[in-house]
């Protein structure tokens, strides 16, 4: 991943990116365990503090399992393609149980616990937001999505992967200014940011009444988290 530098205002780093309290150490956004070893160079950190940065362990840990039995469409251990992912359901027999019952024998279908995943997402978002703007946000956002990329329709297709002209200029410093692209009519657009290629990628949109991040894991799973801002 390219290494941008932010010249934001350093008194932006004086809270966790997900609570607001006094950040004691730093998080990856996204966490290692959604990524391939070796790990790029530059993963993106935000200020934390310990216990949210500990407190989504858990959840990321059934999040990454559950997307790689899903890809894969078994819980067969000897079966999936990660090494990471293998550990780990030797290790945690109680999780590997668990996504055992979810699977749903008649489709190969996993019956996913929404609530884990969208604190993933939501963490992976206020984290991507952060990042990107340097602005940080813990309002709940008006909607979060997700869905198998196979299983999107045209238009959904066409929408996640849109790309607007930005309305509203980025924080001035930020990542999100640095990294501004101009079409060929000289007007800045937003544009993907890949974390690891076909591993994970994300989009930050902050226009004018909305706040938008998009993600997308492995190739497999499309991910959009959305802000509306009252006026």
């Amino acid at each position: 991943m390219k290494k941008v530098k932010t010249y934001s205002d350093s008194r932006l780093d004086t809270q966790c990116v997900y609570c607001g309290s006094f950040p004691e150490n730093r998080d990856h956004v996204p966490s290692k365990i959604l990524l391939d070893k070796p790990y790029p160079d530059n993963l993106p950190v935000v200020p934390s503090c310990i216990e949210c940065n500990n407190g989504f362990s858990i959840d990321e840990e059934y999040f990454a399992c559950a997307i790689e039995c899903a890809f894969c469409g078994t819980s067969d251990i000897e079966q999936l393609t990660r090494e990471t992912i293998k550990k780990t359901l030797r290790r945690n027999k109680k999780l590997h149980e668990r996504i055992k019952l979810a699977f749903n024998n008649e489709n190969g279908g996993l019956n996913i616990e929404i609530e884990r995943f969208e604190n993933v997402l939501l963490k992976c978002a206020f984290g991507h937001l952060r990042f990107e703007n340097s602005e940080t946000e813990f309002s709940k956002p008006d909607h979060i999505w997700f869905k198998p990329m196979h299983l999107l329709t045209e238009k959904e297709g066409r929408i996640f992967f849109s790309v607007s002209e930005m309305e509203k200029a980025p924080e001035i410093g930020s990542r999100a200014m640095q990294r501004l692209f101009l079409n060929d009519e000289g007007k800045p657009i937003e544009s993907w940011i890949s974390v690891q290629d076909g591993v994970y990628n994300y989009f930050v949109s902050i226009s004018m009444g909305f706040k938008i991040v998009r993600m997308i894991i492995r190739n497999y799973l499309a991910c959009e988290i959305a802000w509306t801002e009252n006026e």
